[in-house]
């Protein structure tokens, strides 16, 4: 296990209630808020989104939320006497949670591996609308407050 097993665990917040994700299209509108974290699970080290999903409904539409776990490993050089580091993230893997057509807040969690070749890493999550027979319009990227060293 990594020296800096302790941020596992550590929830951070990707917007709230009061400022979810709002993406907008063909007459719905999703919202969308959550936290992610690190853990241990049965498959390793495991990015998390509890995300909580809901959607005015114009005509047969659903919500839902793509997670994308992005991870860095810290490259840092001496010049003289000063550190510098440079940390380049780079997208891991993605997962996208159920969707769904509920008019009230719904637990709508997506889940995806992490690279053993990392040292850090991060969640950022977008919400999307599903409509049927188009492309699917989404909000830009909200990133997790945080990244954490696992």
């Amino acid at each position: 296990m990594p020296s800096a097993a302790y941020a596992l665990n550590n929830e951070r917040t990707w917007n709230a209630s009061s400022s979810p994700l709002v993406v907008t299209g063909y007459g719905s509108t999703g919202k969308a808020y959550g936290t992610w974290k690190l853990y241990n699970g049965s498959n390793g080290t495991r990015s998390h989104a509890s995300a909580y999903t809901k959607l005015s409904n114009a005509d047969n539409h659903k919500v839902y939320i793509e997670l994308n776990t992005q991870v860095n490993a810290g490259y840092c050089t001496t010049y003289s006497k000063f550190l510098t580091c440079t940390q380049q993230y780079w997208s891991h893997a993605s997962d996208e949670s159920d969707h769904h057509s509920s008019s009230s807040y719904k637990y709508n969690p997506a889940s995806t591996g992490v690279s053993g070749d990392a040292d850090y890493a991060r969640g950022r999550v977008k919400a999307f609308l599903d409509i049927p027979w188009r492309d699917d319009p989404e909000t830009g990227w909200s990133y997790a407050n945080g990244a954490d060293n696992y």
